[in-house]
């Protein structure tokens, strides 16, 4: 387990510290996804500041404690990086994809979806703590070919705290 820098450190050392054996687990499904053949593995969401950079930044950093390459890219960098690939996927590196937000507010866009998903194979999807999960996502991305690895809880600071007790 890392330590925390003197002085607190940044957002991600202290995420890392405080939870090391779950990011260990989650980094494990990555892992396995990578070994059943899924290079790019998303990071997806439904509404900004959810922590999907976060999330990245910290899972990169396990998966290289680990020993694995890793890199971090964009949608459009790995669809473009797929295309010049031609589908060869040989080499055993990790691709994490900052892809944004996938579920916007309303009906799920099947369409729309099926374009923002190019290039990638496994999906991690985001949620903050305050809102519901939905199945449907799983649904429609597993009709889509991509393989769902799991759904991560976040919390951001501008969550407004439960009002006190009177």
């Amino acid at each position: 387990m890392p330590a925390v820098p003197a002085g607190g450190g940044s957002v991600a050392d202290r995420l890392l510290h405080a939870a090391w054996s779950e990011w260990n687990a989650l980094a494990a499904h990555v892992e396995a996804a990578r070994l059943r053949g899924r290079r790019g593995c998303a990071v997806a969401g439904g509404e900004p500041r959810e922590g999907r950079t976060t999330l990245i930044e910290c899972l990169a950093a396990v998966l290289r404690e680990r020993g694995r390459d890793v890199s971090c890219t964009t949608p459009r960098e790995l669809a473009a990086a797929t295309a010049a690939d031609a589908g060869q996927s040989h080499d055993k590196r990790i691709v994490l994809v900052d892809a944004g937000i996938w579920f916007p507010p309303g009906p799920i866009r099947r369409h729309w979806l099926a374009r923002s998903v190019v290039g990638s194979e496994a999906a991690i999807l985001v949620r903050r703590a305050d809102r519901p999960s939905a199945a449907a996502r799983h649904t429609v991305l597993e009709s889509l070919g991509i393989e769902v690895l799991g759904e991560v809880l976040t919390f951001t600071d501008d969550v407004p705290a439960a009002e006190p007790a009177a």
